[in-house]
């Protein structure tokens, strides 16, 4: 027992918790956390604030977790799949007309991440690791008049009451007549930044929702984005963790890459919508009877890990079974397997898994060394595995014509 009362408990809480982002200064790679502990009330004055803490010493300490995480943790049950596109969707509805999102992967075009989930995890005395879930976290870049910046967008059910504001990290608070209250502030250097400053806001909305929305101010213009604009973006009805989700609304695609080593050139709009039309009129031409796709073939986005290519990773169904389709477009990797060499040179190669569990793969090299790979995994159905596609579909759909981003 640490000898730590309940009330100091809950007071523990909402300082650690009041602000992902703030009060955690940073969260990198290997799992370094930087946190500042809170100190009592100060005496001074902030625009609509009771009362005013000053953030304490800084904490340092690292932490580790294994497992991908999901959109269905039990711990979190406002979130899944369906909700992370809904809230995608109203946000980029959110944002002003003239403003447009930088083309990117979907991980970096504003879809809303799994929640990580670090209960279990091993944290210092009086860090409630509990405190560092719960958030799902959306961010892009975004252009304007010729100028790009970064925005980041986070989510949590809030059940706690609004803290104090923390001074030097909030300029003003705002009560709005809806119950939602605004804690803002220009983060110009106020958190050891070296690389300009962020303008943010936190709405605590009145359905029991937290949401933080910044964006970096270290443009040659200023801002991108006018506080108004920011707090439209904080306190759009489609980010409250209680706002319904439209019927029949997919949860988005699996991640997918094209490895270090099987980069293509960097893919652009035009590029992908050019493939995936190629990719919708060749599953027509398929003609996969009792197959049925999760979303459409022609689905290929940016690679995820920005290695340049173009990548897909969706669910194919029949009756019997399911599986995985990957499909990526980037450059040549030669792998051993059955190959056959077309008449313009491409080579074909076939890796089926000699165990006959449907795990296969077609790899098709084009002469200009842009590779095709299109691979199975087979989920299994209790005992069972039944692949949904056969490996000549996977190779017809491998070797449609045109499916490389160097095509003319």
């Amino acid at each position: 027992m640490s000898g730590r009362t309940a009330h100091e408990s809950n007071r523990r809480r909402e300082q650690w918790t009041w602000r992902d982002g703030v009060v955690i200064v940073s969260i990198v790679a290997l799992g370094t956390v930087v946190a500042a502990v809170m100190n009592e009330d100060t005496g001074t004055s902030i625009p609509g604030c009771d009362s005013v803490e000053s953030p304490g010493p800084p904490v340092r300490f690292n932490y580790g977790f294994a497992g991908e995480p999901g959109y269905d943790d039990p711990d979190y049950p406002w979130f899944s799949g369906p909700k992370a596109t809904a809230m995608s969707d109203a946000l980029l509805e959110s944002l002003p007309s003239d403003v447009e999102v930088v083309f990117a992967s979907p991980s970096k075009s504003f879809e809303f991440a799994p929640i990580q989930n670090f209960r279990g995890a091993s944290f210092p005395d009086g860090v409630d690791p509990i405190e560092f879930s719960g958030s799902t976290k959306a961010s892009g870049a975004v252009s304007r008049g010729g100028q790009t910046a970064d925005v980041s967008v986070q989510v949590r059910a809030w059940d706690q009451p609004v803290p104090p504001c923390l001074e030097g990290l909030v300029d003003r608070r705002e009560h709005l007549a809806n119950g939602t209250v605004l804690d803002i502030a220009d983060f110009e250097d106020k958190v050891a930044s070296d690389v300009g400053g962020e303008r943010g806001v936190v709405a605590y909305l009145g359905d029991g929702s937290r949401v933080v929305a910044s964006i970096d101010t270290s443009t040659d213009t200023g801002p991108l984005l006018t506080m108004d604009e920011l707090i439209a973006l904080a306190t759009a009805p489609g980010l409250a963790v209680t706002a319904p989700v439209p019927d029949s609304t997919p949860p988005p695609m699996a991640s997918c890459y094209t490895d270090s080593v099987n980069a293509g050139p960097p893919a652009t709009r035009m590029d992908i919508d050019r493939l995936n039309q190629l990719l919708d009129a060749r599953w027509k031409d398929l003609g996969a009877a009792g197959v049925t796709l999760e979303r459409p073939l022609g689905s290929l986005v940016p690679d995820d890990y920005g290695q340049g290519g173009v990548c897909e990773r969706i669910v194919a169904s029949t009756a019997d079974g399911s599986s995985d389709v990957e499909i990526s477009v980037g450059t040549a990797v030669p792998e051993p397997g059955e190959t056959l060499t077309l008449p313009d040179s491409t080579i074909v190669t076939r890796l089926v898994d000699p165990y006959g569990s449907g795990d296969d793969t077609v790899r098709v090299v084009h002469p200009s060394g842009e590779t095709v790979v299109v691979t199975q995994f087979v989920k299994p159905a209790g005992s069972t595995k039944a692949s949904p596609l056969t490996i000549e579909q996977l190779e017809f759909i491998a070797t449609t014509p045109g499916l490389t981003l160097s095509f003319q």
